[in-house]
């Protein structure tokens, strides 16, 4: 594998009693990377180093802007910060449906054993297997946490008969079993599970395939867990097939909507997601708090072990900031995403249907609206 970007460096201030922490902190160096054209891009970007100072304890923030989003060029560009500085954390956030920008920052943090946040864009997809020696967490929901989100907004409305298509992007096994298990198992709801399919895109002449495959699919609801662009593709099929139009609601997760201001022609008008909050919670907040989750994470180390002690994982897992608590789970993900449920109107505009969603959905009166105005 390729070598890590550099030597592991202690944190760089003296060992001290609690009582010099604010001063120790403020040798902290958290790096902030924005990848991306976007004009949100470049508004976070243009944030000064003081801009930082708000918190209680300010750590020295380094902001890198940068357009590329090849491997190597993130690569590099983030190995040049951890050489230039100490680091404690980097914050990263672009604005593309990439998701492999997530595998590229997990592989560097474990190999430099430096936490980063993936908070928008490619970084923050659902990354299901991260390496066990990394520290990147994601500001966004687990499999699970969707899994659940989808299953509730089909109670709320008796959508009882469903099935579920999904590719082999990785998951794609986790999905399904806590789909069915959270139904067919741990439910007195008389669920009806009509078909799993699984489909193979890498194949050639896949679409042939993937058309007999759909043709099975009778049921009214379908649950679809993939990528963006395979989705491209799938909804491209199942319209040849007949089942996009009326009578079929597919939902999806946030994975296969990805950028709210990217829209494909092959996405069904109806379509819903469960979506992270593009609209209540932007770049700049999510940046913003970043920082703040490594600063906190940090100095409640550096008290329980020194200064010279390496991160540990478990410091992310329990932070709260200005009374939000904007802890991470073992996974990756946050304990309390921020996540609406979103519609693709018959403008091709996603509408927000729901603010913020706990662990059960109330009562949505907003989506029957917005679904009744599509028939």
């Amino acid at each position: 594998s390729p070598a890590p970007c550099g030597p592991l460096l202690p944190l760089p201030v003296p060992p001290g009693p609690p009582d010099v922490l604010p001063k120790l902190v403020q040798g902290l160096s958290i790096a902030v990377v924005l990848v991306g054209n976007s004009s949100e891009v470049a508004l976070a970007g243009a944030r000064e180093k003081d801009d930082f100072l708000h918190m209680p304890l300010a750590p020295n923030v380094e902001v890198l802007t940068m357009n590329e989003t090849d491997p190597k060029s993130i690569i590099k560009s983030i190995c040049d910060l951890m050489t230039e500085h100490w680091l404690q954390g980097v914050v990263f956030g672009d604005d593309t449906d990439q998701e492999a920008i997530a595998q590229i920052l997990d592989f560097i943090s474990a190999q430099t054993h430096i936490p980063i946040l993936g908070v928008r864009g490619g970084s923050s997809m659902i990354m299901a297997a991260k390496d066990d020696n990394s520290m990147f967490f994601q500001f966004g929901p687990s499999i699970e946490q969707q899994a659940s989100v989808m299953l509730n907004i089909m109670e709320e409305y008796d959508w009882y008969i469903f099935s579920i298509v999904t590719t082999y992007y990785p998951g794609y096994l986790d999905f399904v079993t806590k789909v069915i298990r959270s139904t067919i198992e741990n439910s007195f709801v008389g669920w009806e599970l009509e078909e799993v399919l699984l489909l193979d895109m890498s194949v050639d002449d896949g679409d042939s395939k993937i058309q007999n495959q759909l043709k099975k699919l009778q049921s009214p609801v379908i649950l679809l867990y993939c990528t963006k662009e395979e989705a491209n593709t799938i909804f491209e099929v199942a319209h040849s097939v007949g089942i996009t139009g009326y009578g079929y609601t597919w939902i999806v997760p946030s994975l296969v909507a990805g950028d709210a201001e990217v829209i494909p022609a092959e996405f069904p008008t109806g379509l819903i997601s469960v979506s992270y909050d593009e609209w209540d919670y932007g770049l700049e907040a999510r940046v913003r708090d970043g920082v703040a989750v490594i600063a906190m994470a940090t100095s409640t180390m550096m008290l329980d072990r020194g200064a010279h002690t390496l991160m540990k994982s478990e410091y992310l897992m329990n932070v709260t900031f200005e009374g939000r608590n904007l802890s991470f789970s073992e996974d990756g993900y946050q304990m309390h995403p921020k996540l609406v449920i979103i519609l693709l109107d018959k403008m091709r505009q996603w509408d927000k249907v729901r603010l913020q969603l706990c662990d059960s959905i109330p009562l949505l009166p907003l989506l029957s609206s917005s679904l009744s105005s599509l028939s």
